[in-house]
């Protein structure tokens, strides 16, 4: 059996690295920080993409370990690197302003829109795990998966500007209802007789969103543990109820 990807995507891959490391470069040249952490996890995200692109696929097993390692973990970590947030930081003026246009456009709300995001996400795993596609279909539709990932990896845990984001519990929904819907291609497919493929979907699924549901409480704990100086019961009621309560203390005058 073939490999699902070619090599290009690797090199693709290290390329898109590259490009990262030479935009931070630029933003410490002008005694801007980055933080150590993004480019790490940009590394690892290429890392586990150019594993997939290369990985001899010869079983089902093969199959699943390249869907893991290219549509959920690289994904994930990309997400975690802010690339957009980094190219909006070091573009020249043109570029950035057809970018920041791009991001506000009617199309990117769309896309973003959580119930479409489910969709693009859900809707492609389904598809091939389970539809009778030829096998020429295997890797564009694996470059989507890829694409799809990245936009929900962003939409519940990455640090780029996302349009219409919704808030932290709208978040945790979205991963348990993708999550279920994996368990249940995942289910179907061991039905049919994936044996230790649809094992390894099972599992490994689990395991990246196990690790995304960990990245989006920390998240929300940073958001709103107690800082000092600050109001503890304004960080957990969300500042604005907060304020509302105190204000009823104040006798009317």
């Amino acid at each position: 059996m073939t490999p699902l990807l070619p090599e290009a995507v690797a090199v693709a891959a290290w390329a898109g690295l590259g490009a990262y490391l030479w935009a931070e470069s630029r933003l410490h040249r002008r005694g801007d920080r980055w933080p150590v952490a993004r480019t790490a996890v940009a590394a690892a995200a290429v890392l586990s993409a150019s594993a997939a692109a290369l990985w001899p696929v010869r079983t089902l097993v093969d199959e699943v370990a390249v869907h893991l390692l290219l549509t959920m973990l690289a994904p994930l970590l990309l997400a975690l690197s802010a690339p957009v947030s980094l190219a909006l930081r070091t573009l020249p003026r043109a570029p950035r302003r057809v970018l920041l246009a791009l991001l506000h456009s009617r199309w990117a709300r769309a896309v973003t829109w959580a119930p479409v995001v489910l969709v693009l996400q859900v809707g492609g795993v389904a598809v091939f795990w389970l539809a009778p596609l030829p096998h020429a279909l295997h890797g564009p539709l694996m470059v989507h998966m890829l694409a799809a990932g990245w936009l929900f990896s962003t939409c519940l845990v990455g640090r780029d500007p996302v349009p219409g984001r919704p808030g932290t519990l709208g978040r945790a929904v979205l991963l348990l209802v993708a999550a279920a819907a994996h368990h249940v291609v995942a289910k179907l497919l061991y039905a049919r007789g994936g044996g230790s493929g649809a094992e390894l979907l099972f599992y490994g699924g689990d395991a990246v969103e196990v690790a995304t549901a960990l990245v989006l409480c920390a998240q929300w704990y940073e958001r709103t543990r107690p800082r000092p100086g600050r109001d503890a019961r304004a960080d957990v009621t969300g500042g604005e109820v907060g304020r509302l309560r105190d204000r009823r203390r104040v006798p009317a005058r």
